[in-house]
């Protein structure tokens, strides 16, 4: 029978990814291995490779001894300095910032100098592009050898155009494009998803979540958001914005003014940011608590740190508003885990700060109106969650597409 070359080709490209996969997870491992754990001809095997080393993509380290007599099995492991990859993660109060391997380690990491209270401009992003350029530079890495840019940012992204359809943190943000920004600029591939989402992702790959299938990422902060894992894969919605339950509407809504439903969204009822604005405001009007004594009496002071401290000391107020803001977030998190028969939830953010003293009542009071049990913990991977999902997400592109076309 006639080869078809479009078919030799793809069968060559095939077996090609099967040997980059596999000696990727299980090098150092000899050629006679490959061959035999893939079931391709030695032949096969050993052209592949050698293209392979030529690219650079594998490298030779050393020798095995064999059984039988005869020469010792020459080693092969993947590249993991073939390319680089950085994750850029916009949600929190500060822009964190990391390089990675191919093989998803962190060879350095940093932080921008601003703070991020403020909204942010597209000016900023050129601060965040210096930035990667000199983390490039403090490990001698060429920018060319930059494989991918992966950016987790706070609102819905349209993935055809790059532009935001709902962005709370960015200033003018209709007419922001980071996708075209960082391309321009760091000229190659960039990838820019709800921060979210990849910290669901980090920690399915990489954390509290890893081995399970169905599970939810909540992060309880100045806002609310949660990332969606089911049967295995990341869940984005229709038109990706799964996720977005700080519009979750809660208590008892005044449905004859539309315009005050806002008041009753999760965000505005549940998240760190009310509950600060109800501390502050039952102490001004003369409530009773050691925040106070954290804070010298300077109620401007007040911060969630002070509570968190004052909820650790038994506080009588404090630990009746951790009770309240569990019995809120319970509800939520019990209707959610009915819904989507989750294994796991997660829950990541400042709340985390809290302790035992909120996981442990959160857990029996879902688990509590569910008939089936959910396990809840907290995040593993914290701060880092959403920096190790950009490299997961990363690495996958580089992964797909390492061969060139």
């Amino acid at each position: 029978m006639k080869k078809v070359a479009g078919n030799q080709k793809l069968i060559r490209s095939t077996n090609l990814n099967l040997i980059i996969d596999l000696v990727r997870r299980q090098g150092p491992i000899s050629r006679a291995d490959v061959a035999k754990i893939l079931k391709l001809s030695a032949p096969s095997v050993s052209s592949n490779i050698e293209q392979l080393l030529a690219m650079e993509i594998l490298e030779e380290v050393g020798t095995r001894d064999v059984v039988s007599s005869g020469r010792p099995a020459i080693l092969l492991r993947f590249n993991r300095h073939y390319g680089y990859i950085i994750a850029i993660d916009l949600a929190g109060d500060r822009i964190r910032m990391a390089v990675g391997d191919l093989m998803g380690e962190i060879i350095a990491q940093d932080e921008v100098s601003f703070s991020l209270k403020s909204n942010i401009t597209a000016d900023d992003f050129y601060s965040v592009m210096n930035k990667m350029k000199e983390l490039l530079g403090s490990k001698h890495i060429p920018q060319e050898k930059l494989k991918v840019v992966c950016v987790g940012t706070p609102g819905i992204i349209n993935k055809e155009t790059g532009y935001f359809k709902a962005a709370p943190r960015f200033k003018e943000w209709d007419t922001i494009n980071i996708h075209q920004l960082m391309k321009q600029e760091m000229d190659t591939d960039v990838m820019v998803m709800n921060d979210m989402n990849l910290n669901v992702i980090g920690e399915n790959r990489y954390g509290a979540g890893k081995g399970f299938k169905n599970l939810l990422g909540i992060n309880i902060d100045f806002g609310i958001g949660a990332g969606l894992i089911i049967d295995g894969r990341l869940y984005e919605g229709s038109r990706l914005a799964a996720g977005e339950v700080g519009y979750w509407v809660c208590g008892n809504p005044n449905f004859n003014e539309p315009g005050q439903l806002k008041n009753n969204y999760l965000d505005y009822y549940s998240s760190l940011y009310a509950l600060m604005n109800t501390v502050k405001r039952d102490l001004s009007n003369g409530a009773e608590s050691k925040i106070t004594d954290y804070c010298k009496g300077n109620l401007e002071m007040v911060d969630f740190e002070a509570f968190c401290k004052a909820t650790a000391d038994g506080d009588p107020y404090c630990m009746k508003k951790t009770k309240e803001l569990v019995q809120s977030l319970a509800i939520v998190l019990a209707n959610m885990s009915v819904l989507l028969d989750l294994e796991l939830i997660i829950v990541g953010g400042d709340i985390v700060k809290l302790g035992y003293k909120f996981i442990q009542p959160l857990r029996e009071l879902v688990n509590g109106m569910v008939p089936l049990t959910t396990t809840i913990v907290f995040s593993e991977l914290g701060e880092r969650s959403g920096i190790y999902g950009g490299f997961a997400v990363a690495l996958d592109r580089v992964m797909q597409e390492i061969l060139p076309q």
